[in-house]
């Protein structure tokens, strides 16, 4: 029998002091937890809708599923959603990401594998996402070659991850230098007392470089989610913007010549200051 809300909050409360202590403060783990525990809806879902339509009776795999936010809220709207987590964050402690997923349905949709190795057959899932879960994996080309596999022709793939070209570290949830060596960075969190534990584990990532990484398995589409949205604000006629920052951007805008270099600088000063990647490769069909 599935566990009610009370409960999941119970063991995510547990599951993020344990596994989690001295990387993130106390305040920031009771944070996450409500808002892991909050019934959600799939909002990745209604992210890529405007560039890539669902099929009917679609297959949908979520690469790295953790405690299963995305997989559940699926699963609730009827959509068939599977999950894999090898549930390698952190420390360890008595009760894993994985464990609490699992009983979080009557009928389990999550199992334990390694993106690296997915116990799939080619072309079987409309659907991959890899939502904060790149940055984590040990070998980044080799799980994507793996995900493109298991991919069906014509299906999408969404990646979501940080960028570290920003100054803050979103695990640690800490004011960081962008790309900061990893020996320097160790020396720095333990000066804040903060474990490194997590850092070592971690893969910097830009958007450039996911852009990369993605370009090589020739998608038919590669769309820049946040890319798109930057430019739908400042080329949409009668589009809100409330900065004057915003406003000067979208006057020089309206000259082509203009346009790419500004959107450009735009997006990057975006990235650095607010966001992380997201992108929506495209299989060829």
């Amino acid at each position: 029998m599935a566990i009610d809300q009370a409960q999941l909050f119970d063991l995510l409360t547990e599951y993020r002091r344990e596994n989690w202590r001295g990387i993130q403060t106390p305040e920031w783990q009771d944070r996450i937890v409500r808002s892991m525990a909050a019934n959600q809806e799939p909002a990745i879902l209604k992210r890529i809708a405007p560039h890539w339509k669902l099929p009917p009776d679609a297959k949908i795999l979520d690469l790295g599923s953790g405690v299963g936010n995305f997989v559940v809220a699926c699963r609730n709207l009827g959509l068939r959603a599977y999950g894999i987590e090898p549930d390698r964050i952190g420390q360890g402690c008595s009760a894993t990401s994985l464990q609490i997923a699992r009983q979080r349905l009557d009928l389990s949709p999550f199992a334990s594998a390694l993106g690296e190795q997915l116990p799939f057959a080619d072309a079987t899932f409309d659907l991959l996402v890899l939502d904060q879960v790149i940055e984590h994996v040990n070998d980044q080309s080799r799980v994507l070659t793996e995900a493109f596999r298991v991919l069906k022709p014509g299906g999408a793939m969404y990646v979501a991850c940080p960028n570290y070209l920003r100054f803050f570290e979103p695990h640690y949830k800490i004011w960081f230098l962008p790309l900061m060596p990893k020996f320097l960075g160790g020396l720095y969190l333990r000066l804040r007392g903060r474990d490194p534990v997590l850092l070592k584990q971690l893969k910097y990532t830009t958007n450039r470089r996911v852009r990369k990484l993605l370009k090589k398995f020739e998608p038919e589409r590669l769309v820049d989610l946040n890319g798109e949205d930057l430019r739908g604000k400042f080329n949409l006629p009668g589009a809100a913007i409330a900065s004057r920052k915003a406003q000067f951007v979208k006057q020089l805008n309206r000259f082509p010549w203009l346009s790419g270099p500004v959107l450009s600088a735009a997006s990057f000063y975006v990235r650095a200051r607010e966001g992380g990647c997201e992108m929506l490769a495209v299989k060829e069909a």
